[in-house]
Parts: C-alpha cells; structure tokens; sequence
C-alpha cells in the first residue's frame, strides 16, 4: 500500500540518523524527526506513526497523535489567518492544518479567527499535500442530540459552523443544533466564533431556535438606561419625544419608535422624566 499522508500506519526502525531515525514499510523510507519522538525507540522496532508532509514537502512521520486522520472530522482551533489565503487550525501536531480562502466566503470579515473553532475533515490538493475541508450536514448532525422544552428562554453557547440563506447554524456546547436567523443578530458572526445566544423555540426534531437579543424587558432596560444617558449629557433636555418622527428616532438612537416609546414610558413611569411641548426634561 502506497504510503500517504493524513494516515497512521505501523513502520519499522530502520536506521538512526543525526536529526532522528528512519522508518519504513519496505519499499519507502521515511524520516521521524527527533522533535517528533515521544518515547524511547530503538532499531527493528514496529511503530506507530502519522504521516504528513514536512515544511519542504517531504513526507514525514510524527509519534504524536493528531486530533484528526483522513476518513474522520473533528472540531479544530483556528491558530493564524493568512490574508488572500486561508486559515491554520492546530491538529494536535507540530504541523497545523490548512483551510483554503477557497472553503470561506468572500468577506474576509466572516472567516475565523485564532480561538474559534470548526468541524473540520481531511483531504488532499492536487500536488497530494494535506489539505482542511469544512464539516457541514449530517456527520454534525450526528453528533447532537435533541434538546429538552425546558431550555426555551435559557442562554446557551456554541460555535457557528454554517451560513444559510436565512441565518447561521451553531452546535451549541450542549450538543444541540440551533439555528440563528439573519433577524435575530446583533452582528454578523464568523465560521467558527463561539457565541452566547438565548433560545426561543425548541423544534419537535429536537433543534431550537436562538436569538443574540435579550428578552423584551431586558432590552427596554438597556434603551431606557442609554436615553436617560443622553439627556444627562443635555443638561437634562432633549428635542425628542413619543410623538417624534420615527426617522429622527431611529437616526439618534438607532431603535425602531416602538422601542422607543416603551422605553420613555418606563421612564416616565418611574417619574425620570417629564414631557414638555415636543422635549423630554429629567424631572428636578
């Protein structure tokens, strides 16, 4: 059988060398670099190694064990993004793994970045070297497992791992599939980034559906926190109110008016603020 790399495979100790040793199958003699050697070996010893392709592209074998071989996937940390090329993932071994610009989108902004994380497989490039390839379908789907009516309205994580016409999908830590829609994002996410999001339905297959938005109260919190800011950096006062054009709202404050007028009538509830003739004053 032909030796490849991506693969472990039971070599012989052959010969030593002043870098390491050498081993082979019979027909082909292949280097184990000292660097790569996790225990003690000796010659016409019978050992396991991977094999993958060194930094000059010679084939090469390492006794350490990498997290994924040819035929399996595995979800792998992105470790350095080269610009106009692509991402390395670290596979366990000194050699990291390569995903090309051409498994990513267009918008350099939505590859990974060192620390996220992708379901990743193994292949090969025309010239036999070893190549990353993106997970997606049913060997993720696989994985999971159905989630309980009781996490609807929780917060759980995950990591993104494919973008569809509507929104994202995301394994989350639990091992649920969740999709997240392009309605409920707070950002654009990137392959591979681990994100805290809240379900709002749980699906009878078992998926759920998640959002990056708080829940309704919490938002209004946080919209009546920030104009209840602004008006404190206006002396108090300020040119907007519940009956303000939806456009200057949304221009100032960037929320619909809705989100607006339930948050000044919070407010206003809590006697914070007062309406006057088209202003808004913080009550004396």
């Amino acid at each position: 059988m032909e030796l490849k790399p991506g693969y472990t495979v039971n070599l012989e100790v052959i010969r030593k060398a002043n870098f390491g040793y050498f081993l082979s199958d019979g027909n082909t003699d292949i280097l184990l670099h000292e660097r790569e050697i996790t225990k003690e070996i000796n010659i016409g010893d019978h050992i396991d190694v991977f094999l993958y392709h060194d930094h000059q592209g010679r084939l090469a074998a390492t006794m350490e064990e990498p997290y994924l071989q040819v035929g399996e996937f595995a979800w792998l940390e992105a470790v350095e993004v080269k610009t106009g090329h692509g991402v390395f993932f670290h596979n366990g071994i000194s050699r990291d793994l390569f995903l090309s610009m051409d498994e990513l989108p267009y918008d350099r902004e939505l590859w990974p970045r060192p620390g996220d994380r992708l379901p990743l497989s193994l292949t090969w490039d025309k010239k036999g070297r070893l190549m990353a390839k993106l997970v997606k379908g049913e060997p993720v789907e696989k994985t999971s497992i159905k989630a309980p009516t009781e996490v609807m309205n929780k917060e759980v994580s995950g990591y993104v791992y494919h973008f569809l016409d509507e929104g994202a999908l995301m394994l989350t830590d639990e091992g649920y599939i969740a999709f997240l829609h392009h309605d409920e994002m707070i950002h654009s996410p990137r392959y591979g980034e681990h994100l805290q999001v809240r379900v709002q339905f749980v699906r009878e297959d078992g998926r759920i559906n998640v959002t990056m938005r708080p829940l309704r109260s919490e938002q209004q919190e946080e919209d009546a926190e920030r104009i209840f800011t602004f008006l404190q950096e206006r002396g108090g006062s300020m040119p907007y109110w519940d009956k303000s054009p939806p456009e200057d709202i949304e221009l100032r404050f960037s929320i619909s008016k809705a989100k607006f007028k339930r948050a000044l009538g919070k407010l206003m509830k809590e006697k914070k603020v007062e309406q006057r003739d088209g202003w808004t004053h913080i009550k004396k």
